[in-house]
């Protein structure tokens, strides 16, 4: 049963008591026919029979979808002991009138003045051994299963929320449990307490939690860029007999901070996950894979290259902008001084190629070729942002500019992969997807930092979108605004125009086409992965459009 959604319908409306029981004992029936890490289009057609069966309307598709989920789930979920575990509150359960927590960049911290019900929430976690965030989203919840702090998630969101965020974690195959709100809206939301109690403290101690999917190996790429990982792979190429504090280590020593500090990984991810499929297919995302065994130090030496590349552009990006900080650190040149971190930039090349030189893989020109043809063409799209002013630039253009400072890069990262294990490469193909990625990739990064670029005056694609609305001479009044006043009166201008609802519908379009054209590629392997990067890339999360609108 393949399900056709009109866009029109709404699949997110809440069931009343009953109906919500009803489902999820259903669930709890159907769940054996699943199998993990669940896909949507299964999840979706399985949630559509189910709701059938009960002669319930399609309307409650997304909450069928969660207790699905959910039922799938939880015996590998209350195989994890409490303190490998994390739960996620919304902070829109507090009483914003009453509440006395203040925020960081981790969320809210609780006062413990007994508000709302975040503090019990709370109270009982930490009892049993949880980790807790109180945040919108699960950037942060990732993070902390991916540094290897927690196994598996508990979530409480919105509808919306659990669709977008909570699909990523299950794709990686973190395992999740989670509980829609029974009332939405951003404030003074509601929770079903009586059906997370009993998962929060749902515990199965006979039962032997074992993970797979893509979480191992995005595990194995984020221990590849520890200090001593990297000098490992590094030891037997430089041969300097030297001190650490000797004057000729000390490029070698800002480099290789600068490559093992913070970052997603996902350049690398790409290749070692693309690597692994196109070698070893489905074995390599059982449960309780061997990674490390199934990655050759070569393959590992690619994978650090194209780190190391990507960790250059930044440190010459951050000069090129003027940036002082980078998540949450000072940039290189604000540490180090200007011709220092250039340097370092150049440092950081020539290791990149240094490391694909004894990486000792097949098709070895191919890998070079791609990744050189891949350097030059994001020297190209820098270039022409560099160039870029506040004038009005046509759409169209800001997207090609858009396509080659990012889209080479997923172009390269994905064809190192496939070229390493001995593959062929649909080069025109491939093309098209990168193109696709590096655009939503860009779209989403000016979604996100609006307010940064504003305070920067920094052109965007929002701001082309409102030049092309006719607000020029608005936008330049803006730039002689005080700060505070600026970006209030950039959101009012991004909103009157349409730019906000015409960058994400062109993001949507993106995925759209995107997740198409991925079903074009074999073996299933990874087609699949294909379409989760496009997933992972280009799915706009709904918190994060909030944000955006409400400076």
């Amino acid at each position: 049963m393949t399900i056709d959604i009109s866009p029109e319908l709404d699949i997110k409306r809440m069931p009343p008591d009953a109906d919500r029981a009803a489902i999820r004992r259903e669930a709890q029936t159907l769940a054996g026919t699943l199998t993990l890490p669940l896909r949507k289009p299964a999840l979706e057609d399985a949630a559509a029979r189910l709701l059938s069966t009960l002669h319930l309307p399609l309307g409650y598709l997304g909450f069928a979808m969660v207790a699905l989920s959910n039922a799938t789930w939880q015996s590998t979920f209350a195989a994890v002991p409490f303190h490998r575990r994390l739960l996620l509150l919304p902070h829109c359960l507090r009483d914003r009138a009453s509440c006395r927590g203040d925020y960081s960049a981790t969320g809210l911290h609780c006062a413990g003045c007994g508000s709302c019900i975040i503090d019990g929430l709370l109270q009982r976690a930490h009892d049993l051994g949880y980790r807790v965030i109180v945040a919108e989203g699960t950037s942060a919840v990732v993070t902390e299963v991916v540094a290897g702090h927690a196994d598996a998630i508990l979530g409480v969101a919105c509808l919306d929320s659990l669709e977008k965020s909570f699909a990523r974690m299950g794709d990686l195959g973190i395992p999740n449990l989670a509980i829609p709100l029974l009332r939405d809206g951003c404030d003074a939301t509601e929770a079903d307490i009586d059906t997370l109690l009993p998962l929060l403290e749902c515990y199965d101690a006979a039962q032997e939690a074992r993970v797979g999917g893509y979480l191992p190996i995005l595990r194995a790429t984020h221990r590849l860029f520890t200090l001593s990982a990297v000098r490992e792979l590094l030891d037997d190429l430089e041969g300097l007999s030297l001190p650490d504090d000797h004057p000729l280590r000390l490029t070698e020593r800002i480099a290789l901070d600068w490559l093992a500090q913070g970052g997603k990984r996902l350049r690398p991810f790409i290749t070692l996950t693309t690597y692994l499929l196109a070698r070893h297919g489905e074995r390599a995302l059982v449960p309780d894979a061997d990674i490390e065994a199934l990655l050759p130090a070569g393959v590992r030496r690619l994978a650090v290259a194209i780190e190391a590349f990507h960790k250059a552009s930044l440190v010459h990006d951050d000069i090129e902008d003027g940036d002082a900080e980078r998540s949450g650190r000072p940039t290189v040149h604000r540490q180090y001084g200007l011709a220092q971190a250039i340097n370092v930039g150049d440092y950081l090349v020539g290791l990149g190629y240094r490391l694909i030189a004894a990486a000792d893989t097949p098709a070895m020109a191919a890998i070079v070729h791609a990744l050189s043809r891949a350097h030059l063409a994001l020297c190209r799209g820098q270039g022409a942002d560099l160039a870029w002013t506040t004038e009005a630039v046509p759409v169209r253009d800001v997207l090609a500019i858009y396509a080659q400072k990012t889209a080479p890069a997923f172009e390269a990262a994905l064809a190192v992969g496939w070229l390493a294990a001995g593959t062929e490469v649909d080069s025109q193909r491939l093309a098209r997807l990168s193109t696709y990625l590096g655009e939503g990739f860009q779209i989403q990064n000016d979604l996100d930092g609006w307010q940064r670029d504003a305070l920067a005056e920094r052109p965007t694609l929002l701001r082309a979108f409102a030049l092309e609305a006719g607000a020029g001479e608005r936008l330049a009044a803006v730039r002689q605004l005080p700060a505070e006043e600026r970006v209030a009166a950039l959101a009012e201008i991004y909103r009157e125009t349409g730019a906000w609802a015409k960058a994400e519908g062109l993001l949507d379009k993106l995925l759209q086409r995107t997740l198409a054209l991925t079903q074009e590629f074999d073996p299933p392997a990874l087609r699949d992965f294909l379409d989760f990067l496009a997933r992972m890339v280009l799915l706009r999360v709904a918190e994060s459009t909030v944000t955006a609108r409400e400076p």
